[in-house]
C-alpha cells in the first residue's frame, strides 16, 4: 500500500488537521472526489469528512463511497470544529471587513456572526483553508477558518468560537483494503421501487438485533427519482448475526456494497 495520505486541502484545512494522527506524507487535493480517485488508483490512504453534527452527511463523500467499489472505510475520527474569524493584519475592526471567505458548511455554521458583522460580500470557496489563503492576500478580506489555518497563513484572529453551538465533524480514513473488525460497519444498497422494499431490509436488521446508527438516502445519478441507501450500524463483519443479516439483505436488495468495519481513533 502506498505511503501517501491524501486529504481535502489545501494546507490548514480541518481535514488536514484531522490527518495529523496518521503517519506518512500528506498530499493535498482540491476536492473530496480527487481524494477518492487517488486512493482508488494508487492503493494508498485518504481522509475525508463524512458528517457534520449540525449540517448532516457530506453528500460528495457518500456518492464517492457508493461509486468506488475498491475503496473502504478503515477508521473514523471526530474533530471539534472551532471556527474563528481571522483577517489580514491590516484590518483592525469588523467594520473594515468588506469580504468574508469560507466554505459552505462554515458559512452555515456561523450565521449569527455573519449577521452581526454585516459583511458586504460572502464568498464561498471549496475549503476553510482556501478561505484563509485568500484572506491573507486581501487587505479588506477575512475568513471563517480554524485557528490552525489562521496560524499557517499568518492571519489575525478577531474572534474565536464563532460557530453557532457545539459543532463536531466526523472524518473517515479510507483505503483499498477492507477491514472486518471494528465497532461499526457501513453498507450501501438499492431497493426495488415497490411498496415494502425498504421495510423488508430494515426488518432484517431488527430480527438480527442490529442497532442502526445512521440511515440516509441519496439520488442515483443514472436513474431519475431512484435512490441508494447509506447505512451504518453497530457491530462488525466477524459477528455471526451480521453475516447472517447481510446475506439476507443481499437476497432482497440490489447492489449491496459492504464498506467494511471500523474503529474510532
Amino acid at each position: 500500500m502506498g505511503n501517501g495520505i491524501y486529504y481535502l486541502g489545501p494546507l490548514g484545512s480541518y481535514t488536514h488537521e484531522a490527518s495529523l494522527i496518521l503517519k506518512g506524507k500528506k498530499i493535498s487535493k482540491q476536492t473530496i472526489s480527487e481524494v477518492f480517485y487517488e486512493v482508488s488508483k494508487n492503493n494508498s490512504k485518504g481522509i475525508v469528512p463524512i458528517e457534520n453534527s449540525r449540517e448532516g452527511p457530506i453528500n460528495e463523500t457518500l456518492d464517492n463511497l457508493f461509486k468506488y467499489d475498491n475503496v473502504y472505510v478503515n477508521y473514523e475520527k471526530e474533530l471539534n470544529i472551532n471556527i474563528v474569524i481571522a483577517s489580514n493584519k491590516n484590518i483592525k475592526d469588523f467594520k473594515e471587513i468588506k469580504r468574508i471567505y469560507s466554505n459552505y458548511y462554515a458559512i452555515q455554521e456561523a450565521k449569527d456572526i455573519l449577521l452581526k458583522i454585516d459583511a458586504k460580500e460572502i464568498i464561498q470557496v471549496e475549503s476553510t483553508s482556501k478561505a484563509a489563503l485568500l484572506a491573507s492576500k486581501d487587505k479588506e478580506g477575512a475568513a471563517l477558518c480554524s485557528s490552525y489555518a489562521a496560524k499557517i497563513y499568518k492571519l489575525k484572529i478577531l474572534q474565536k468560537n464563532v460557530q453557532d453551538g457545539i459543532n463536531i465533524t466526523r472524518f473517515i480514513i479510507i483505503s483499498s483494503k477492507m477491514k472486518k473488525n471494528g465497532d461499526k460497519t457501513m453498507v450501501f444498497f438499492i431497493v426495488k421501487h415497490k411498496p415494502g422494499s425498504l421495510y423488508n431490509v430494515l426488518k432484517v436488521f431488527y430480527k438480527n438485533n442490529i442497532n442502526l446508527t445512521m440511515i440516509y438516502s441519496r439520488p442515483l445519478k443514472e436513474k431519475i427519482w431512484n435512490y441508494y441507501f447509506y447505512v451504518e450500524f453497530e457491530g462488525n463483519l466477524i459477528q455471526k448475526n451480521i453475516k447472517r443479516a447481510l446475506n439476507s439483505i443481499s437476497a432482497i436488495s440490489e447492489n449491496l456494497k459492504i464498506k467494511g468495519s471500523f474503529f474510532k481513533v
